[in-house]
């Protein structure tokens, strides 16, 4: 097995599949895999060489995006993790949909955040094609493109071909759908819909010219193995973004008594996920404050970017201190409209986009 040193160079040098699925189970098992304890491969040593590589695609620049939840509580469907399921019991109630002024606002102060994008998301299975939702989510993403303050993107569940028309028509330029674990441990997590319903909206969504976001939670209890089925499928799909979320057990879920990931785990899974997804923008989202004192590491291993402000329902810690790390960290958020570091090298595989542009 080549180490990380060696692996970085491959890919710097343009080989963007230098690290094997091996490889990988490798490095996300701490070496263990390979049955020899003496080949345990150091986290430091992988995030060495996982800086290399952010840094040689992406520079200092830093992809920073917010949320908003469109449609909060009384999801249908019953992901374990999840507090606005209607399976728990759990803090969040169902509530309307989100005004659309309200969408609006969130997407200036996303702005004022140096948040490049705003995504819209909807505690819904799904949106149907003449159902108020839908309806509702396009007349929002017209507003948010009006405004020109950020990049409008969305997370809606399942959505039919005739739905993600409308939704690119009205501004949207990138659909987010996790794929949240590997396929073997997915029924651990969720039973109202299979694996493959995802990966086929994540297909559909970039037949249509799309971005793609897609990425999932670590912590569930899941094995490095089903790690490393998630980042098989990842590239497999060649998606665009990466979010990697960290699980924040909440009160009421089925996963309410899991115990967090140790911050040098949590390390070793971006540093070990970046070297076998290079192009991808790898951002950090819910449950990063896990990290405590070791936060600014997570560029150090090799994360792009990373979500600002509170997460649909769980805090985050404050704008100003993010900010502040990373003027510390001598790092910049890319400017709304900038080039996509990310896209180059991208797979000729989608549809020309119908994009709208975003108002200067």
């Amino acid at each position: 097995m080549s180490g990380p040193a060696a692996i970085a160079d491959a890919i710097i040098a343009g080989d963007l599949t230098a690290l094997d699925s091996n490889g990988l189970l490798a490095y996300l098992d701490g070496g263990s895999a390979t049955g020899s304890g003496d080949t345990r491969v150091d986290v430091w040593e992988l995030m060495a060489a996982a800086d290399r590589v952010r840094r040689a695609r992406f520079g200092h620049e830093v992809h920073l995006c917010s949320i908003i939840n469109a449609k909060e509580g009384g999801c249908p469907e019953d992901c374990g993790f999840c507090a606005q399921s209607k399976h728990f019991d759990t803090h969040v109630k169902p509530s309307k949909f989100t005004p659309i002024d309200q969408m609006v606002r969130a997407s200036e102060q996303a702005a004022t955040r140096n948040a490049s994008a705003l995504g819209l998301v909807t505690a819904t299975r799904g949106l149907e094609d003449d159902g108020f939702g839908l309806d509702h989510i396009v007349a929002g993403l017209r507003a948010i493109r009006a405004a020109g303050h950020t990049e409008a993107h969305a997370s809606l569940g399942f959505v039919s071909d005739a739905g993600f028309d409308r939704l690119i028509d009205a501004g949207l330029t990138e659909f987010n759908h996790n794929l949240e674990t590997g396929r073997s441990y997915f029924s651990e997590i969720v039973t109202t819909h299979t694996y493959d319903d995802r990966i086929d909206t994540i297909r559909r969504a970039q037949a249509k010219g799309l971005r793609t976001c897609v990425g999932g939670i670590f912590g569930m209890g899941e094995k490095p193995i089903h790690r490393v089925e998630m980042a098989q499928t990842l590239r497999e799909l060649d998606v665009d973004e990466v979010p990697l979320n960290f699980l924040v057990s909440i009160d009421g879920t089925a996963l309410a008594k899991v115990e967090p990931l140790a911050p040098l785990e949590m390390l070793r899974i971006i540093a070990a996920y970046r070297l076998f997804l290079p192009r991808q923008n790898i951002f950090i989202a819910a449950g990063r404050t896990h990290l405590g004192q070791l936060l600014p590491m997570m560029f150090s291993a090799g994360a792009s970017g990373m979500m600002v402000g509170d997460f649909l329902t769980t805090p985050n810690r404050s704008v100003d201190d993010d900010l502040r790390m990373l003027d510390e960290l001598g790092l910049v958020p890319r400017v709304c409209g900038s080039g996509r570091p990310e896209l180059a090298g991208r797979a000729a595989t989608a549809a020309p986009a119908r994009r709208l542009p975003v108002v200067a």
